[in-house]
């Protein structure tokens, strides 16, 4: 894909997904954060990490110099910091949802401890100081959105199965599901690409990834942008409903 698709592709980003990411940091700020703290620490960090990466990532993508150390040492702790909170934010999706079991606590335990048996698990697999850090890095962070990714569907199949469902949690999954599922066939078809050469294929390959992400800040905006009393009428009128088909 040529340097100025990718550079296009870029600025699109940022024009759109900035003020997504405010968005959602906007909705979050207006109360929901009380029951999300790791979904606002993730979005922080997420916002943050764009608007730092940002200015080195274009100018080298233009052609006026090569990212230099301190923009990898930036960008490797932040994806770091970024894959950690998001496997988090998974984490606390379905630590939310064991409280419609009867064992709930048992069930959150036994979530966290598996959480951090994986995660600390695979860094250990994958760590290796002799290497450069993408060496070993990008295979970890691999292994962690592929967790991610199994336990939000885990958590949508649930969610979808129960009566009364929590449409802010399920949006919310339902946004993460499908930033996987994009970045999962984004990342097939640009491998494919490098293979065959082909630029067209590179291309949709990043324009699938950069959608799925921007339709997640979306997603996740629509979810949180609703009022405590909205979501309070709301449940009042789901109750009301079940009351008059008995």
């Amino acid at each position: 894909m040529g340097f100025g698709m990718r550079f296009g592709l870029q600025v699109l980003f940022l024009a759109v997904g900035l003020p997504l990411q405010v968005l959602v940091l906007a909705a979050l700020l207006r109360g929901a954060w009380r029951r999300y703290p790791l979904l606002l620490a993730f979005a922080t960090v997420e916002f943050v990490s764009a608007l730092v990466q940002a200015p080195g990532a274009l100018e080298a993508m233009r052609g006026l110099h090569s990212p230099g150390q301190p923009y990898w040492v930036t960008y490797w702790i932040g994806n770091a910091i970024n894959q950690l909170l998001l496997y988090a934010v998974v984490v606390s999706f379905l630590y939310h949802a064991c409280e419609r079991l009867r064992s709930a606590t048992v069930a959150r335990i036994l979530l966290i401890l598996a959480a951090c048996l994986v995660a600390g698990g695979t860094f250990l697999v994958h760590y290796d100081p002799s290497l450069a850090r993408g060496f070993w890095l990008t295979p970890w962070f691999r292994d962690l959105n592929f967790t991610s990714a199994l336990m939000d569907i885990v958590l949508w199949t649930s969610l979808l199965a129960v009566r009364d469902k929590d449409r802010q949690l399920l949006m919310l999954s339902g946004g993460l599901g499908v930033q996987f599922a994009g970045e999962a066939i984004g990342e097939s078809l640009r491998q494919m690409a490098m293979r065959s050469l082909s630029h067209p294929l590179a291309l949709a390959g990043s324009v699938i990834m950069v959608a799925a992400n921007l339709f997640r800040f979306y997603a996740w905006w629509r979810a949180l942008r609703r009022r405590p009393e909205e979501k309070a009428t709301a449940r009042l009128q789901a109750v009301r409903e079940r009351g008059s088909t008995l």
